[in-house]
C-alpha cells in the first residue's frame, strides 16, 4: 500500500519487495520525468457491499526506505466501493521459515542461466495484462511443470495439490520478505495468503489477481501482481472470499523490528534472509472452518456449514461400513458415528441432508468408486479434499495419542481429563472394536483443524456427541423418537432451503440458534404421540395468547447468537491459546479494537442471558407443561436460574469502563491472583507506614516520603532535625527554601522500594492476563449456559410454529394424532400446500386414506399439469407438520402415527452415476418395498415410465399389488389407464382423479382443458396430452397427426381386448356382448 511521508517521499511496500535492478530502473525513469504518479487508495472498514471493479494498473512512487512498520504520515485517499466472491497445510510456519534451506547460487552466470530457464519471454503488450505477470511466466508454475513440495507431478496418485515445489535458486534471488511469502505459499498453494506487512494485508502474484477480480482491488505498479488492504478491513475482505468458496490464510508478523534486531544479535552470524521480521500463518478459513472472534466478528448466516471426514470399509453385497465425524467449527460440537450402509449410501446421504456439508475430507487412495460417484453426483459443488494416510488422515491410535498429548484437556494441575465421550469409545491408546473408523474420521478432522490453526479453539471445548443414524432397517416396530425422512424425501418434498421450502415458510424463529434447532425438527419430526401432544398444547396456548407470544418473541429477537458467543468466549479465555497459538505472538495494529470487541462479546452475551431470564416471568402463568419446562427454574422446569452467575460478572468489574478502555480491572474478590497481588502491595504499604511511624518517633518531628518511580520512598527530614542522622542514612538530595530539608535512603527504605516494585510488577503481569481469566471464569460455567441455550432454542421453535399459524390466512387446525392400534388412516379436510406462492387462490382438497370406504391406497389419475404431484406433496408435508406438533393448513386433520415417508417423485437422469431415469426410479422403488411398513406413507409418481408401455405398465401393476399386501398408506399417480382397469373393482385400492373441464374434445388442435385442481372420486378418461402439446407450441399438423395415430392405437387396443375376451369365454351371452361391442 502506498504511504506518503511528510517529507514528500512515498513509503511503499512495492519497493520493499523489488530487486535492486528494478528499483534503479524506476529511479532513472523518475529522473527523466517519465514516472507516472498515482496513489493506491484504501477501503474503509464499513459494511457496504463489495462492488466488482474493472482491472487496471496503478502507478505508485517508490520508497527509499525498507522499513515495514513505518507510521502513516498522511491519510491515503478513500478507496472506491469494493464487491465480494472465492477458491480453494503442515506444522509450524515459523519453524518452516527457519528450516527452509538457503541454497546459494554457484555464480553470477549460473544465476542468470537459471533465471532465463524459469522466466518465459513476456507476451505482447496488446494481450491480456494478466498474462504478463511474473507468476504467469515462471516455469515451475506452468501446468506441465508444476510439482508438489515433494516434486511429484499432478498425475502422481500421491500428488498433494496443497503444496508447491519452488526451486531453491529462485528463492535465493528473492528479497527476504518475498522469500517468506513463497515459502508459506509452497505449503498453502490452495489458499489465498493475506500477508501482513505493517498495517496492511498484502496479496501477491496469483493471490493479487484474486483480490482484483473478486474484491475490486487495483493492482500496484511493478513486475509482479500486487494488491492489498488495511488490517481494519480484514473481516470484510475475508468474508467476501470465503462466501465465494476461497480458502483464506491470514498471515501475521510475529516480531517487531526491535525483536528482530535482538534475535539477529543473539544469533551472531546472519544472512540477509534473517533480517526480516518473522511471519506465521495464524488462521486458515473456509466456509466449513469458520471460527469467529475479534478479527472475524460475526457469522454471515444463521445455519451451520459442516466439515465432514469419512472413513470407509467395504463389506459384501456392495454394502459399506462408514465412520464419520462432522462438526460446525463456529459452535465446536463434534458429531461421531459408525454404521453399516446400503449400496446407495442411504444413511450417509440422510446425514448430509440433515447436516449439510461445506467440506468433505476423505482418505487418499482409499475412497471407493461407489462413494466417489455418490459424492460427485449429489454434492459436486461441495469442497472436497483428500488427506494422506497416517500423516494427515490419522490412525485411531495416533488420533487418541494426539488428544491425550495435545494440550486440549489438561487441567490446572497439568493432568489430562479426556471428555467422557472419548473415554467411552477408547481403551487406553486404542479404539474399542465398534469405533475404529469413527475415531479415524475424528483424526482427519483434528489434523485439518491443526493445519488451519483452529484445533486449540475447537477441540479444547470437549463437545462430542453420538450421531444416531435413523434406523431405516427396523421394520418391526414404530417405537422410535422420530419419523424417518431420508435424503431423497427431504429433497423431493423440498423441506429445507430458501426457495419455496417448508423451512422457509414456517421459520419465524427470532434467534440464529433457534433457526438451527428448527431445521433439526423438520428433518426429524416427533414419532411419539405423547411428545407430539405436549408440543401441540404449547403451540396452541401461544397461538391463543398473542400477548405472551409477542412478549416472548420480542425478548428472543434481542438475543445474540448465544451458541456461537460461547465458542468465542471459550477461545478468548483459553490459556493454551494465549500461550502457544501464533495469534498470541502476532503484532496487531488494531489490538485495542480487538480487545474492545472481546469485551463487547462478553458483555453482549451476559446481557443476552440476563434478558432471557425475563422469560421466566413471561411464562409464569402458562398452563402448558412444555412451556413450563422450558422457561421455569427448578423444580418446576429445566431452565437454569443464572441470576447468581450474572450478578457475579455484573459486580466483578466496571463494565462501562472496561468497554471504553479495552481492559478489565476487577474488583476485590473476583480474581485470586489479582487479589493476592493487591494484598502484596497493601502489605508493603503497611510496612512503609510502620517504618515512617518509627522514623517520626526517632526524629521527633514530621517525616515524609518523597520521590517517584524508582526514586520513591526517600526519607524527607527537616534540616533542623538531621542531627540524629547516622551513617546508615545515605543522602539523596536537599531542599532549599523557607522549610529546608534533606532526603535520605536507608537499607530498609531501599528494600521496601524493591518490595513495592516487585509487587507492582506482579500486579501488572496479572492485569495483562486478566481479560483472559475473566473470559475463562465465564467458560467454567459452560454447562449452565448450554442448558439455558437448549431451552431457549426449543422455545423459539415452539414460538415459530405458533407465529406461522397466526400468519396463515386460510383454514388452520391442530391435527388429531392417534396412536398405533387401530386402523392406519389419514383424513384431511380442505388441505392446502403450505409452500405455494398464492395460498389464497390455492384450491384446497380433501384426502381420505384408510377410513370408511376409502382404502389405504389411492390410485390417482388426471390430466398432465392437473395437480397430481402437488396434491401428493401436500399430503406428505401436512403429515410432517402434524408430527412436528404444530398447526397444519387444513380445516381438519386426523391421522395415526407415521413411522417413515417414502417418495418417488419427479424424473431426472443420474448421468454422473451412470444411471438412467428408469434404473434410478426402480432402485428407489425397490428401497421402498424393502423398508416400508404398514405405518409408512408412500408417494409414487408415475412408476414405470422410461421403458416400453407394456413393460412399464406390467411393473407398475405388480408393484402396486405388492403395496396392497403391505397395506401402507399410499398415493400412486399414473397415466397407465390399463393399470386403473386392473384395480378398478378392487376394495383395497381407491380411485381418484384431478378434475378438469374440456372444450372442443373432438378437435385436438382446438382442445381446451381447464384444470380445476380438485380431486374427485373415480378414474379420469384421458390424460389430455394433446392439450399440453398445444400449450408447448407444437405445430398444428403434428398435434392433428398425433391425434389420428392415437385413435388408431386406441382402436387396436380395444380390438385386442375384444378378441381376448371372445376366445377366452365359453358363455354365449358374453360372446354376443363382445360381438355387439365390436360392431359398434
Amino acid at each position: 500500500m502506498s504511504k506518503r511521508l511528510s517529507s514528500g517521499q512515498s513509503n511503499t511496500l512495492l519497493n520493499y519487495f523489488q530487486s535492486p535492478k528494478v528499483k534503479r530502473e524506476k529511479e532513472i525513469k523518475k529522473e527523466n520525468g517519465t514516472e507516472q504518479v498515482d496513489e493506491l487508495v484504501n477501503g474503509k472498514n464499513d459494511q457496504s457491499p463489495i462492488q466488482a471493479k474493472k482491472k487496471r494498473k496503478i502507478a505508485v512512487i517508490d520508497s527509499d526506505s525498507e522499513e515495514e512498520n513505518s507510521a502513516v504520515k498522511a491519510t491515503p485517499k478513500k478507496k472506491k466501493n469494493l464487491k465480494r466472491q472465492a477458491s480453494d497445510s503442515d506444522g509450524d510456519d515459523k519453524t518452516k521459515l527457519q528450516k527452509f534451506a538457503f541454497e546459494k547460487s554457484s555464480g553470477e552466470s549460473s544465476a542468470a542461466s537459471e533465471s532465463s530457464k524459469e522466466i518465459k519471454p513476456p507476451v505482447s503488450s496488446t494481450s491480456d495484462i494478466n498474462l504478463n505477470w511474473l507468476h504467469n511466466r515462471l516455469e515451475f508454475l506452468q501446468p506441465d511443470k508444476i510439482r508438489d513440495i515433494k516434486k511429484r507431478k499432478a498425475d502422481d496418485p500421491d500428488y498433494d495439490s496443497r503444496t508447491l515445489h519452488i526451486p531453491g535458486s529462485f528463492l535465493d534471488k528473492q528479497t527476504p520478505a518475498m522469500r517468506q511469502w513463497w515459502i508459506l505459499k509452497s505449503t498453502h498453494m490452495d489458499s489465498v495468503l493475506f500477508f501482513k506487512v505493517g498495517k496492511f494485508y498484502e496479496l501477491y502474484h496469483m493471490d493479487a489477481v484474486v483480490g482484483v477480480n473478486h474484491l475490486g482491488f487495483s493492482y500496484m505498479k511493478g513486475e509482479f501482481a500486487h494488491s492489498g488492504f488495511p488490517e481494519s478491513a480484514y473481516h470484510k475482505m475475508a468474508n467476501a472470499l470465503i462466501e465465494k468458496g476461497f480458502k483464506v490464510a491470514r498471515t501475521e508478523q510475529t516480531e517487531t523490528p526491535e525483536m528482530m534486531a535482538e534475535r539477529c544479535k543473539k544469533q551472531g552470524k546472519t544472512t540477509k534472509f534473517d533480517k526480516v521480521v518473522n511471519r506465521e500463518i495464524c488462521q486458515i478459513t473456509t466456509k466449513a472452518t469458520c471460527v469467529y472472534g475479534a478479527q472475524l466478528p460475526e457469522a454471515m448466516h444463521a445455519q451451520s456449514c459442516y466439515m465432514y471426514a469419512i472413513s470407509e470399509k467395504d463389506l459384501p453385497d456392495q454394502k459399506s461400513r462408514f465412520g464419520i465425524c462432522f462438526l460446525d467449527t463456529s459452535i465446536g460440537v463434534f458429531h461421531m458415528a459408525e454404521f453399516e450402509d446400503d449400496k446407495h449410501c442411504s444413511k450417509l446421504l440422510t446425514c448430509f441432508s440433515e447436516y449439510p456439508p461445506g467440506l468433505i475430507l476423505t482418505e487418499r487412495k482409499k475412497l471407493s468408486n461407489k462413494l466417489k460417484v455418490v459424492l460427485n453426483t449429489h454434492y459436486r459443488d461441495v469442497r472436497k479434499e483428500t488427506l494422506a494416510s497416517e500423516t494427515q488422515f490419522y490412525s485411531a491410535a495416533a488420533t487418541i495419542e494426539r488428544l491425550i498429548n495435545g494440550n486440549y484437556f489438561r487441567d490446572k494441575d497439568n493432568q489430562v481429563n479426556l471428555p467422557p465421550f472419548i473415554k467411552d469409545i477408547t481403551e487406553g491408546y486404542n479404539a474399542k472394536p465398534d469405533y475404529e473408523l469413527t475415531i479415524r474420521a475424528l483424526g482427519a478432522c483434528v489434523w485439518y483443524l491443526i493445519d488451519s490453526k483452529l484445533d486449540i479453539q475447537v477441540v479444547s471445548m470437549g463437545k462430542f456427541k453420538f450421531y444416531l443414524p435413523l434406523n431405516i432397517e427396523n421394520k418391526e416396530s414404530i417405537e422410535r423418537s422420530s419419523m424417518i425422512l431420508d435424503a431423497i424425501t427431504i429433497v423431493n418434498l423440498n423441506l429445507l432451503g430458501d426457495d419455496g421450502s417448508l423451512q422457509k415458510v414456517i421459520d419465524h424463529c427470532q434467534t440464529p440458534f433457534g433457526k438451527r434447532a428448527l431445521q433439526q425438527c423438520i428433518c426429524r419430526p416427533l414419532c411419539n404421540v405423547d411428545q407430539i401432544k405436549e408440543r401441540q398444547e404449547a403451540v396452541r396456548e401461544l397461538y391463543q395468547n398473542s400477548s405472551v407470544l409477542e412478549e416472548a418473541r420480542e425478548i428472543l429477537k434481542k438475543l445474540p447468537d448465544l451458541e456461537r458467543q460461547l465458542a468465542k468466549i471459550h477461545t478468548y479465555g483459553n490459556s493454551v491459546f494465549a500461550q502457544n497459538h501464533p495469534d498470541s505472538r502476532a503484532v496487531f495494529y488494531e489490538a485495542n479494537t480487538y480487545s474492545k470487541r472481546r469485551i463487547a462479546d462478553l458483555l453482549k452475551t451476559l446481557q443476552g442471558f440476563e434478558l432471557a431470564q425475563n422469560l421466566n416471568s413471561v411464562f409464569k402463568e402458562c398452563e402448558s407443561p412444555l412451556l413450563k419446562r422450558l422457561t421455569q427454574f427448578s423444580p418446576d422446569g429445566m431452565y437454569v436460574d443464572l441470576s447468581e452467575h450474572l450478578l457475579f460478572f455484573k459486580n466483578a468489574f466496571d463494565q462501562e469502563e472496561a468497554q471504553k478502555e479495552g481492559k478489565i480491572i476487577p474488583k476485590i474478590g473476583v480474581d485470586e491472583n489479582y487479589d493476592a497481588a493487591e494484598e502484596g502491595i497493601k502489605n508493603v504499604k503497611n510496612d512503609l507506614d510502620e517504618y515512617l511511624a518509627e522514623l517520626q518517633k526517632f526524629f521527633g518531628c514530621k517525616v515524609s516520603y518523597f520521590g517517584s518511580d524508582k526514586k520513591r520512598f526517600q526519607i524527607d527530614i527537616p534540616e533542623s532535625h538531621t542531627k540524629k542522622v547516622t551513617s546508615e542514612y545515605q543522602l539523596e538530595g536537599t531542599k532549599k527554601g523557607a522549610k529546608p530539608s534533606k532526603r535520605y535512603s536507608t537499607n530498609r527504605s531501599r528494600q521496601l522500594l524493591a518490595d513495592m516494585m516487585k509487587a507492582e510488577s506482579e500486579r501488572a503481569k496479572i492485569i495483562q492476563d486478566l481479560n483472559r481469566r475473566i473470559f475463562e471464569k465465564f467458560s467454567e460455567r459452560h454447562a449452565q449456559w448450554e442448558q439455558a441455550i437448549e431451552c431457549i432454542s426449543l422455545l423459539d421453535v415452539v414460538c415459530s410454529l405458533a407465529q406461522y399459524a397466526r400468519c396463515f390466512s386460510q383454514d388452520i387446525c391442530i391435527p388429531v394424532i392417534e396412536p398405533i392400534g387401530g386402523a392406519n388412516k389419514i383424513t384431511i379436510e380442505n388441505g392446502r400446500h403450505p409452500c405455494v406462492a398464492n395460498v389464497e387462490s390455492f384450491v384446497p382438497n380433501d384426502t381420505k386414506l384408510g377410513i370408511e370406504e376409502h382404502a389405504n391406497i389411492l390410485l390417482l389419475t388426471g390430466p398432465n399439469m392437473g395437480g397430481k404431484s402437488t396434491l401428493m406433496r401436500q399430503v406428505a408435508i401436512i403429515c410432517i407438520m402434524s408430527h412436528m406438533g404444530g398447526y397444519v393448513p387444513a380445516a381438519s386433520c386426523r391421522l395415526s402415527l407415521i413411522d417413515r415417508i417414502f417418495t418417488r417423485l419427479g424424473a431426472h437422469d443420474d448421468i454422473v452415476q451412470g444411471q438412467s431415469t428408469f434404473l434410478l426410479e426402480l432402485s428407489e422403488a425397490a428401497t421402498i418395498l424393502h423398508h416400508a411398513t404398514p405405518f409408512s406413507l408412500v408417494l409414487l409418481d408415475e412408476l414405470g415410465r422410461g421403458t416400453s408401455t407394456h413393460d412399464g405398465n406390467a411393473i407398475a401393476t405388480a408393484y402396486l399389488e405388492k403395496l396392497t399386501s403391505i397395506n401402507c398408506r399410499t398415493l400412486f399417480s399414473t397415466h397407465y389407464h390399463s393399470l386403473v382397469d386392473h384395480f378398478e373393482l378392487r376394495s383395497d385400492v381407491q380411485l381418484g382423479h384431478m378434475a378438469c373441464m374440456v372444450e372442443n374434445d373432438d378437435d385436438p388442435t382446438e382442445e381446451s382443458v381447464t384444470f380445476l385442481y380438485k380431486m374427485v372420486k373415480g378414474r379420469c378418461p384421458k390424460s389430455y396430452g394433446f392439450n399440453v402439446a398445444r400449450l408447448a407450441g407444437l405445430k398444428h399438423c403434428i398435434v392433428s397427426r398425433g391425434r389420428d395415430i392415437s385413435k388408431e392405437l386406441e382402436k387396436e387396443t380395444k380390438n385386442r381386448k375384444h378378441f381376448r375376451d371372445l376366445f377366452s369365454s365359453f358363455n354365449m351371452d358374453t360372446i354376443r356382448a363382445v360381438l355387439l361391442s365390436m360392431k359398434s
